[in-house]
């Protein structure tokens, strides 16, 4: 469907145009009200120099340095146009902010001396969203034979594929269950079907998502 506004001004004529693709209805929610936080928990190593490591969004890092040879811990994290802030000397650290952490060690060398060493360990958001293939052939090619959405992040969700008369022909709540291109055992014609997808990411955000997708023999 294309949505065509023209704006009269004297003496000029601006016309826009807003095309409705597939899986244009794309809306994510607040939290769910069931959300419970996770905690990932990372190991470092006193020859872990550089990590990088990603969380997802309203959950939680634990950075564990639990080695016997450690005699002092020191946390920073590194801000924009800042120094180093400090943070904390335990051994661990749990937080839920993404960003360049830094743990300064002195240890105890095989010699019973003493060395300084520097982790730098940079944690992102992993990843959430949603790949929605527009069509698919179902010839059994072993290309493109079935469809389904392509999930990052997801912990639970719906798909459900309808056709114009609104009758469902295929739901799934899992990845092992795709749709085929049949109904009742019977293949489906060629044409436009309706997806409808609902679900919780990781994150704890809930999203509903739908389109058409091209059924193509």
């Amino acid at each position: 469907m294309r949505l065509l506004f023209i704006i009269f001004i004297p003496g000029i004529i601006i016309s826009c145009s807003k095309e409705k693709m597939a899986g244009e209805f794309d809306e994510e929610y607040q939290i769910v009200d069931d959300f419970i936080p996770k905690t990932e928990t990372i190991d470092l190593a006193l020859n872990d120099l550089d990590k990088k490591k990603c969380f997802f969004e309203n959950n939680f890092v634990k950075l564990v340095a639990d080695d016997s040879n450690i005699k002092s811990y020191s946390w920073f994290i590194s801000r924009t146009g800042n120094k180093d802030e400090f943070i904390s000397n335990d051994s661990d650290l749990v937080i839920s902010e993404t960003g360049n952490y830094f743990l300064r060690v002195t240890y105890f060398t095989p010699k019973g001396g003493k060395k300084d060493s520097t982790i730098h360990i940079e944690l992102s958001h992993c990843r959430t969203s949603i790949e929605i293939p527009s069509s698919f052939i179902p010839n059994n090619d072993g290309q493109f034979d079935t469809w389904f959405p392509i999930l990052f992040g997801v912990s639970d969700f719906y798909v459900r594929i309808s056709n114009d008369n609104s009758n469902v022909i295929f739901e799934s709540t899992s990845e092992q269950n795709v749709f085929k291109g049949d109904f009742n055992n019977e293949k489906l014609p060629s044409g436009s079907y309706l997806y409808y997808i609902s679900g919780t990411y990781k994150s704890g955000y809930h999203f509903e998502k739908q389109g058409v997708l091209e059924l193509v023999r």
